[in-house]
């Protein structure tokens, strides 16, 4: 069995970070907090680039889950505004579940369309007010609809508005474009992982940040970093990342194992994503303290990342409700 990356794969982590380095500096995702359209640039050049390509999920021809999950993992390290994990993480991995029939629009997220996710157990849906075609799960059933008559969008505050949230409503006069039977589990293995993903990537940026702050920072003629206190709360943070990153790429190479029991790879999913959840919130939260009086201010980009770790940690369940559901599966109860 391979353990990590492909040579290729890292050849495409390595392109995705130069590129995000250059075209998504802080200085965009902060624009995007009130400019809703100043993310379709950079959305632009993902599309050019062939990174929505990743909605096909095609493991054969090397733009599979894993690599979705390494650029993901990039997109989250520079908190980047675009909705890539709407289309091709949440969208385009549900569509996957439904099999061959759901093929077509699996290709229209390829070719640069935004999609979102809406399940019925979720309050709100990422990036649906910006979605050319939304995927709903309700009922044990899939079916893809537009935005417009008999689709009601209700924006919802988002403490990150870089990455909007709505409501949505789809009424019973709505045009649907399909509707196929999918399994609930198998529709959101695809989905939590990917989260679990940009959740990793925006933890690992946090705690790099902290870690430079605190190897610089002095007090009392000495590094903080130096301090016990400073040293058990980066060290857990670490512990946190890495565990939640392990978690992650198990459900990755589940979700792109077709012989893998559908349960199975819905519950590493679930795992993954309530750790990265964990790891992302707590290490966002260590990240403010070191940095001390600094970390509170606007001026500081630690406010991005904390914005996007409250955002993402409860999106299709917060870490209580999927570590709960996923030791009841374990024991039958599901």
């Amino acid at each position: 069995m391979d353990v990590g990356f492909s040579e290729g794969q890292l050849e495409l982590r390595a392109a995705v970070r130069d590129v995000l380095a250059k075209e998504c500096p802080p200085a965009l995702v902060r624009s995007c907090l009130d400019d809703s359209e100043a993310w379709r640039p950079l959305w632009q050049r993902a599309v050019d680039l062939g990174w929505t390509g990743l909605a096909l999920l095609d493991d054969d021809n090397g733009m599979g889950v894993i690599e979705l999950i390494a650029v993901l993992e990039e997109l989250g390290a520079a908190a980047a505004p675009v909705p890539l994990l709407s289309s091709a993480g949440l969208a385009a991995g549900a569509l996957r579940a439904a099999g061959p029939a759901a093929a077509e629009w699996q290709q229209e997220l390829a070719d640069g369309a935004v999609g979102a996710l809406c399940v019925d157990t979720s309050p709100g849906s990422l990036d649906a007010s910006r979605a050319d075609l939304l995927v709903v799960i309700a009922g044990g059933e899939l079916s893809v609809v537009r935005p417009g008559a008999g689709v009601v969008l209700a924006p919802l505050d988002a403490v990150d508005p870089s990455r909007p949230m709505a409501r949505v409503t789809v009424e019973t006069d709505a045009s649907t474009e399909v509707v196929l039977p999918v399994s609930v589990p198998a529709a959101l293995a695809i989905p939590l992982t990917a989260t679990a993903a940009e959740l990793v990537g925006l933890a690992t940026r946090v705690l790099d940040i902290a870690v430079a702050h605190a190897g610089t920072r002095e007090q009392f003629d000495r590094v903080i970093g130096s301090f016990q206190g400073i040293k058990h709360r980066l060290a857990d943070g670490y512990v946190a990342i890495e565990r939640a990153r392990g978690l992650t790429y198990a459900a990755a190479m589940l979700a792109a194992d077709p012989d893998a029991d559908r349960v199975d790879a819905w519950r590493a999913a679930a795992l993954a994503k309530a750790a990265a959840g964990d790891a992302a919130t707590e290490t966002t939260r260590a990240g403010v303290q070191v940095l001390g009086a600094l970390g509170m201010t606007w001026e500081h980009d630690m406010h991005l990342y904390l914005r996007r770790a409250w955002q993402l940690s409860p999106l299709l369940g917060d870490s209580a409700a999927l570590y709960r559901d996923a030791a009841s599966s374990l024991v039958g109860a599901r």
